[in-house]
């Protein structure tokens, strides 16, 4: 074989490749938004964060399917989360572009490690909690804590929404709107996340902002994925 022929089918394969990564990036990020989706509605009955221990206890008693799917959804929706970010690094070719995308990187990894906390926690009191009802001050501990890394997380998660919304709009996988919607975003979950204890003791306004954040979080995840699997740069 000729080096002319290897490059050529080099040449061939390389786009056949990208495009097949294009499009378990962007199906990877629609299995996360819809998964996170999902759970925040499952988890939308679940009692408040400030909720005395016994309240807590008898959710995890009495609402068994509420509790287990939204565990058990996390690891398939940190497993299509690191192809999102990946296809939207790997698309990042221009040094502006990779930078942005890496700070993005850094933030999904750390939102998967936070939000493994606030799993644990809710996996404990799922398995033990017809124990844990004698023991009240644990329960209390159990579920602050899990109130602390949800409301950390959102700082994690203002961090990927800045860095790969960046990426993206540099690229071009999102329109300029949205681009530009990502930094009020971002800065609602960034506010969110410094005022956790509040969240920890029932902030309803601290909550409201999370929630504003998040929506376009999921907005940015929809609409990047879509243009990673339709293989096309948005105008």
């Amino acid at each position: 074989m000729s080096a002319g022929t290897a490059i050529g089918q080099d040449s061939r394969t390389q786009p056949k490749q990208t495009a097949a990564t294009g499009r378990l990036a962007g199906t990877g990020g629609l299995v996360f938004a819809a998964t996170l989706l999902v759970q925040n509605i499952i988890r939308a009955k679940a009692p408040g964060f400030d909720a005395a221990p016994a309240q807590v206890t008898a959710y995890f008693l009495h609402h068994r399917a509420a509790v287990l799917v939204p565990v058990a959804l996390f690891p398939a929706g940190m497993l299509a989360l690191f192809p999102f970010a990946a296809g939207i690094w790997t698309k990042a070719s221009q040094e502006e572009s990779r930078w942005w995308a890496s700070v993005g990187a850094l933030g999904t990894a750390t939102i998967a490690a936070l939000f493994a906390i606030v799993n644990i926690t809710e996996i404990v009191l799922a398995a033990k909690a017809g124990r844990l009802a004698s023991s009240p001050g644990v329960v209390q501990a159990l579920w602050t804590l899990h109130a602390a890394a949800f409301g950390l997380d959102l700082a994690a998660i203002a961090v990927a929404l800045i860095g790969l919304s960046r990426a993206a709009a540099l690229i071009p996988l999102i329109p300029a709107w949205l681009a530009v919607a990502a930094l009020p975003g971002a800065a609602c979950l960034l506010t969110a996340a410094v005022f956790t204890v509040a969240l920890a003791n029932g902030g309803a306004w601290v909550l409201a902002l999370g929630l504003a954040g998040f929506l376009v979080w999921l907005a940015f995840a929809v609409t990047a994925s879509i243009s990673l699997l339709r293989q096309r740069q948005t105008p």
